[in-house]
């Protein structure tokens, strides 16, 4: 049903531009939110700072890439519902892939990580962009 209501409104979706989604604000929020949870472990240490810094990173880095692919240079534009869907669909795929690897390279490369920190600060950051972009919906 919602892919017949997405086919159908294709006009409107093709005019779709990062402003008025308001992704930018989005990773503003996400970035914000992740310096000051990692000032907040600052207190903790050293090893909380930046484990929190890495989390917040390990969800900001995917949803720049996210963003850039499905709305960067004007990749939507003129194209049919769904080549945007399937370029959205790769697009979050390839952020999950990314995050996934973050997280590995992360444990893999620095053994002192604290695994509290990162994980507080990925999903504390995540939830933000979520409540950011659930503000933009009118």
């Amino acid at each position: 049903m919602a892919l017949i209501s997405l086919v159908e409104n294709r006009g409107k979706l093709s005019s779709v531009v990062p402003e008025k989604l308001g992704t930018g604000r989005i990773l503003i929020t996400q970035s914000i939110t992740t310096l000051v949870v990692s000032l907040a472990f600052a207190f903790a240490g050293f090893v909380w700072f930046y484990s929190a810094v890495l989390g917040g990173l390990a969800c900001i880095l995917p949803n720049s890439y996210a963003v850039w692919r499905v709305f960067g240079a004007r990749r939507t534009r003129n194209r049919p519902a769904m080549g945007t869907l399937g370029v959205m669909l790769r697009a979050e795929f390839a952020k999950f892939v990314i995050t996934a690897v973050i997280f590995a390279l992360v444990f893999w490369l620095l053994p002192t990580v604290e695994p509290i920190a990162l994980f507080t600060a990925f999903v504390i950051a995540m939830f933000a962009g979520w409540i950011e972009a659930g503000l933009k919906i009118q």
